[in-house]
């Protein structure tokens, strides 16, 4: 029996194993988005981070290590979606739109489709979303449910 094609076909599968299953940001750019489905509130709405000691305060309460951002030329917005029955919910972010020296940001909530597979365990999905810091204010507005 030739075992090489068996070697092959072993390295093969054992290096692919180790290939993470989500790419990582390309060499030089740092994630501007992130998200989770546990340790959000448990109440629906969102918050705006523009300082250094909020940024440390909302990633203890998400039970996270902060990742670096540079608050000079960035502020944050994080989103909840209060707490969930299922899986499958998740937060969306519309375009921002400047408004003079503010900005505006919408998000909304998004349920799973009526037909999709999701954990039956409650959730409480969250997510932050990086945004070039204004010259004013940023100011939010939850979004109406998208139609589905």
């Amino acid at each position: 029996m030739n075992a090489q094609p068996l070697v092959l076909f072993l390295g093969l599968l054992l290096g692919a194993s180790s290939v993470p299953l989500s790419a990582a940001p390309a060499q030089g750019t740092e994630s501007l988005e992130w998200r989770g489905q546990y340790h959000g509130d448990s109440e629906t709405g969102a918050e705006v981070v523009t300082n250094v000691a909020q940024w440390s305060r909302l990633w203890r309460r998400l039970d996270q290590s902060a990742p670096v951002l540079d608050l000079t030329r960035y502020c944050a917005v994080v989103a909840f979606a209060g707490q969930r029955p299922t899986g499958g919910f998740t937060l969306e972010f519309l375009d921002s739109v400047p408004q003079g020296d503010d900005l505006l940001v919408r998000w909304r909530v998004r349920p799973p489709a009526p037909d999709a597979f999701v954990t039956q365990a409650f959730a409480q999905p969250w997510k932050v979303k990086a945004f070039p810091r204004p010259r004013g204010r940023v100011r939010l507005e939850q979004a109406s449910q998208p139609l589905r």
